[in-house]
């Protein structure tokens, strides 16, 4: 699992204000997998949830995610792409949104993309992780 280890810790996004946050954990399990948990508060409230997982599924190494209230709750698996050392990019082309979920380490944590076409028109959102 390499470079995806740096993914190991707790975050937040550093647009983060008291009313809204959100966060993302990894830690590892085993020599084989990475488990990760996402997840948003509003106004106190938790108002998203993701199960995360980064594992290797046939010789790749996979990005999973799943929410509870889309895709029936299944895991919706991004295959890692060739990259540098700090970016982790994953691809799954059939899934409605995102298509793409990149992460590229800085000197303060992690700068977040999650892109792709949604009804039609590219769509990004970005985040800035930084160590919780």
């Amino acid at each position: 699992m390499g470079k995806y280890r740096q993914l190991v810790g707790e975050w937040v996004d550093s647009s983060s204000s008291p009313d809204y946050a959100f966060h993302e954990r990894w830690t590892l399990e085993g020599d084989s997998a990475i488990d990760g948990f996402g997840h948003v508060i509003e106004e106190g409230d938790t108002v998203f949830i993701e199960d995360l997982r980064l594992s290797v599924v046939n010789g790749n190494v996979v990005y999973q995610a799943r929410i509870g209230s889309q895709n029936n709750g299944k895991w919706v698996p991004f295959t890692a792409q060739a990259t540098g050392p700090d970016t982790l990019m994953f691809e799954n082309a059939l899934h409605d949104f995102p298509q793409c979920i990149t992460y590229v380490k800085d000197s303060a944590g992690w700068d977040v993309a999650v892109t792709g076409t949604e009804r039609g028109e590219e769509h990004s959102e970005r985040f800035r992780l930084r160590e919780r």
